[in-house]
């Protein structure tokens, strides 16, 4: 019995040496569903076992100078199932890891994004009210000057015209101000400097 076996794979192995489609059409007949059934014990999905046995005959296709020392050629197909499965996994689990490393690297940095941004939005908000608290502190007339030239956006002249004062009582009201701000905006600045 063992003689016949021997003798088979002698046979087969010197069909398949020679790229004969009938051998090849053989063994895939002989193999595919075994191999099928080997492939899925190591994967999860149908797909991807059918697509590591369609592997294991197309090696077996391309490397017909390895029939020669072939003696077991059921090991050999078993045996090559089992490694492309194992190569699918360790692949696979490389792929996962990358993809696990490049999510959470794009986690923290949109964490760090909104958090940054949040802490920017609380900043701009009370900056905002100092400088409206600061404004309202402001003698009347200066108050006035002030928010036309820096609010408004109105030239010193335009200011001096729609108030009836001189072009230089706007620029002392301007002066006094911007003086009042940079005092009552200190602790502000320093984070900008």
């Amino acid at each position: 019995m063992k003689n016949s076996v021997s003798n088979i794979n002698v046979s087969f192995a010197s069909l398949l040496e020679k790229r004969d489609e009938v051998a090849y059409e053989t063994l895939f007949r002989l193999y595919y569903i075994k191999l099928i059934h080997i492939a899925k014990s190591y994967l999860i999905y149908q797909e991807d076992a059918e697509e590591v046995v369609q592997d294991v005959f197309l090696k077996l296709w391309e490397q017909k100078s390895k029939f020669k020392t072939i003696s077991n050629i059921n090991g050999y197909m078993f045996s090559m199932t089992k490694n492309m499965c194992l190569d699918k996994l360790r692949h696979e689990k490389i792929k996962r890891k990358f993809i696990d490393n490049n999510l959470r690297v794009k986690a923290g940095i949109q964490y760090d994004f909104i958090k940054d941004e949040a802490a920017s939005l609380l900043l701009e908000s009370e900056l905002e009210q100092r400088i409206m608290k600061s404004i309202d502190l402001l003698p009347e007339k200066c108050r006035q000057v002030f928010i036309k030239s820096r609010m408004e956006g109105l030239k010193h002249q335009e200011i001096a015209d729609e108030l009836g004062i001189s072009h230089r009582t706007v620029e002392n009201h301007v002066s006094k101000a911007i003086k009042h701000m940079k005092l009552h905006l200190k602790d502000f600045l320093t984070i900008f400097l």
